[in-house]
């Protein structure tokens, strides 16, 4: 039976690893082995909306979540493939203790990365100019939006008023203009 080691990986890495191996190989069975309790209840909501049962066991400080196919199970509705644009203003994900917010964003870049649809547009105002510059872990999870064909642009005024113009890494500089052009036309997600 298929094992994914996913002991030491946060939030979404385990179910990004699972949900890859469901797509690529639609096994019947597999395990996935976590280190904390949140992973196992992810993973187990994950596979609700995928059509598989999930059992749970606990070997000292090791979760092993085994996933089992259930074809009587309704799947999630598939989503619109309509284009849409993701918008960040921060650096940070939500209210709360900063460092931790910023690891929630950039667990949140990392899965948009690894999504079947990604965005046609990822734009980065205010703080979240930070995301195209000095962040090395969202540069790169950029750069392979960007592989994918998102455009990523950044405000020029913002990258300007945080010094970071020098040191943009991935896409474009743009305007407040172009960033409202956008927002009318396209739907947009905008997490922070």
């Amino acid at each position: 039976m298929k094992e994914i080691d996913a002991l030491g990986l946060l939030c979404p890495r385990p179910v990004i690893l699972a949900k890859k191996l469901i797509k690529e190989e639609q096994p019947e069975e597999f395990v996935v082995l976590v280190d904390n309790e949140i992973a196992t209840e992810n993973l187990s909501k994950m596979a609700d909306q995928l059509g598989y049962d999930t059992r749970v066991e606990k070997e000292d400080k090791v979760y092993k979540v085994n996933f089992k196919k259930n074809k009587d199970k309704k799947l999630e509705q598939d989503y619109s493939k309509d284009e849409f644009i993701v918008v960040f203003s921060s650096d940070e994900l939500g209210l709360g203790d900063e460092e931790f917010s910023k690891k929630l964003l950039e667990g949140f870049v990392y899965s948009l990365s690894e999504k079947d649809q990604v965005p046609t547009y990822v734009v980065l105002y205010n703080r979240g100019v930070r995301l195209s510059t000095i962040n090395e872990n969202t540069v790169a999870d950029l750069k392979k939006l960007e592989a994918r064909g998102t455009t990523v642009l950044s405000c020029g005024l913002c990258l300007g008023n945080y010094k970071l113009k020098e040191e943009l890494k991935v896409g474009q500089v743009t305007n407040m203009d172009k960033i409202v052009d956008l927002q009318i036309h396209y739907r947009t997600v905008k997490p922070c």
